[in-house]
C-alpha cells in the first residue's frame, strides 16, 4: 500500500533559502514527490509533517490536511496494486474537472426526451454523447465546454470520417443540451461556448420527387408477397403529403376521426410556447380516403403491423419506400421525408407565401431567419387549408408537369 506524507527535502532549497513543502509518495522501493504551493522559510519551521514557528502555521497546516485528504481520496480510486511511485504520481497529477459532468447531465437530458416520447431524437443524441465522451473522457464537466473544446471535437469527428452535415447535427445536439443546462441553472458561462463558433456547412438533401413520379407512386399497384407492406408504405407517404408533410411519428399518434387534424409536432415541441405549438388543418378528401382505410376505434391509424418499438416500424416504412423508388425507377432515393420536401417544393413553385408553408408543416416561424415582419402576422387555419388544397390540386394536374407555373403575384403587372 502506498504511503503519502508531507515533507521538505533539505537538499533541494529554493534560491532564497526557503523550502517547498512536497507530497512524498512511497510505494514498494520507489519514492516520488509532488510540489505544493506552500513553503517555509527554513528547515526548523517544518517538523513531523507540520509547519511550526511560522506566522501562518495554523492556516497552512489546515490547507495541507485538506490537500492530503484529497490525495488520499484519489488514491483510493487507483486500483493497481503493483503500481510504482511514478505511476501513482502521474495518476494524482492527472488533470481533473469539477462541476456536474457532461455525462451526468446528458444522460438525464436523454431520459427526459424519452419520457416525452422523443425516442428517435433521444437515440441520436445518445450517439452524440457517446462520441463526446470518447473524445474528452467521462469526467469532463459542462463548464469545460468552450470554443477551443468545440474545435477539438470537430477535429475528432472529422478524423472519424464524419461529413460536415453529420458534424453539424452533432454540434446542434450539443448546443441544445447546453442551452437546456443553462435554462435549468445547472451551468453558467461568461461566454456562451457557441458564440464565436461557426457551424460546418450542412448539405441539404435534394430528395423531393417530381409531379410525374408522385403520380406514378399514387397510382402504383403492387403484387406478390410484398404487396401489403409496399401498399402500406405508399399510403403513409401519400397521407403525409396530403397532410402538409406531417412526420411519421406525429401521424401515428394523432387523432384522425374528425374533420380537423390538430397536433403538436414532437420534433419542435420544446422550442415553442403555448398555442404556437399546435398545427391545425382540415383533412382533405384525398387524405380521408386513406384514413378511412386504416383508422381504428380510437381514431388512430392501425396499419396492421404491431412493432414494440416505433423505430422498428419506421425502419420497415423506410426500407419499403426505398424499394418502391427503385422499382418505379425514381431518379432520387425515396424516403418518407420526401413527402414533406415535395409538399414544400410544390408550394414554392406555386408562389405560396413562405410563412403559410411554415405554419402548414409545423415549422417555427418567428425565429426562422430572424424575420421580424412575422411578429405582426396571425396565421389562420383557413390560409393553411387553402395552401394545402392548392398544392394537392397542382399535384393532380396531368399536363405541364415539367413546367413551373407562374405564381399569381407574378401575373399582376
Amino acid at each position: 500500500m502506498a504511503n503519502l506524507s508531507f515533507v521538505i527535502v533539505p537538499s533541494r532549497p529554493n534560491s532564497d533559502g526557503s523550502h517547498q513543502i512536497r507530497l512524498k509518495i512511497t510505494n514498494s522501493n520507489s519514492t516520488r514527490y509532488i510540489s505544493t504551493r506552500f513553503r517555509v522559510g527554513s528547515e526548523s519551521q517544518f517538523q513531523n509533517g507540520l509547519v511550526v514557528k511560522h506566522p501562518q502555521a495554523t492556516i497552512i497546516n489546515k490547507e495541507l490536511r485538506k490537500l492530503l485528504g484529497k490525495y488520499e481520496q484519489l488514491l483510493s480510486t487507483f486500483y493497481k496494486p503493483d503500481a510504482s511511485a511514478t505511476d501513482i504520481k502521474n495518476y494524482l497529477e492527472k488533470p481533473r474537472f469539477v462541476g456536474e459532468s457532461l455525462k451526468e447531465y446528458g444522460e438525464k437530458y436523454i431520459a427526459e426526451l424519452k419520457s416525452n416520447g422523443q425516442n428517435s431524437y433521444a437515440r441520436n443524441l445518445g450517439y452524440t454523447l457517446k462520441y463526446l465522451l470518447e473524445c474528452f473522457g467521462e469526467q469532463i464537466p459542462l463548464t469545460a465546454i468552450n470554443l477551443s473544446t468545440l474545435k477539438d471535437w470537430e477535429k475528432f469527428l472529422s478524423k472519424r470520417g464524419d461529413s460536415s452535415t453529420t458534424i453539424n447535427i452533432r454540434m446542434t445536439h450539443l448546443k441544445a443540451l447546453i442551452n437546456s443546462a443553462i435554462n435549468e441553472g445547472v451551468v453558467e458561462y461568461k461566454v456562451f461556448p457557441f458564440r464565436n463558433y461557426r457551424m460546418p456547412a450542412k448539405n441539404v438533401r435534394d430528395i423531393c420527387i417530381s409531379k410525374s413520379e408522385l403520380t406514378r407512386l399514387r397510382e402504383a399497384e403492387f403484387t406478390g408477397i410484398s404487396a401489403k407492406r409496399l401498399t402500406v408504405a405508399r399510403d403513409l407517404f401519400m397521407l403525409s403529403f396530403y397532410c402538409a408533410g406531417i412526420n411519421l411519428t406525429d401521424l401515428l399518434s394523432v387523432k384522425l376521426n374528425g374533420d380537423i387534424l390538430t397536433f403538436v409536432r414532437k420534433k419542435t415541441a420544446e422550442k415553442k410556447i403555448g398555442a404556437d405549438k399546435e398545427v391545425s388543418m382540415s383533412i382533405q378528401p384525398e387524405a380521408r380516403v386513406i384514413i378511412d382505410k386504416y383508422i381504428n376505434n380510437h381514431g388512430e391509424l392501425d396499419m396492421g403491423y404491431h412493432y414494440k418499438d416505433y423505430e422498428y416500424f419506421r425502419s420497415f416504412v423506410t426500407k419499403s419506400l426505398n424499394r418502391i423508388g427503385e422499382e418505379l425507377g425514381f431518379e432520387k432515393r425515396l424516403t418518407f421525408y420526401s413527402a414533406r420536401k415535395t409538399f414544400v417544393q410544390f408550394g414554392s413553385e406555386l408562389g405560396i407565401p413562405l410563412y403559410i408553408l411554415e405554419y402548414a408543416i409545423g415549422q417555427t416561424i418567428k425565429e426562422a431567419n430572424n424575420r421580424p415582419v412575422f411578429n405582426y402576422l396571425k396565421i389562420m387555419r383557413q390560409q393553411a387549408d387553402l395552401a394545402i388544397r392548392t398544392i394537392i390540386d397542382y399535384s393532380l394536374e396531368p399536363d405541364g408537369e415539367d413546367e413551373m407555373p407562374l405564381p399569381e403575384w407574378a401575373r399582376r403587372r
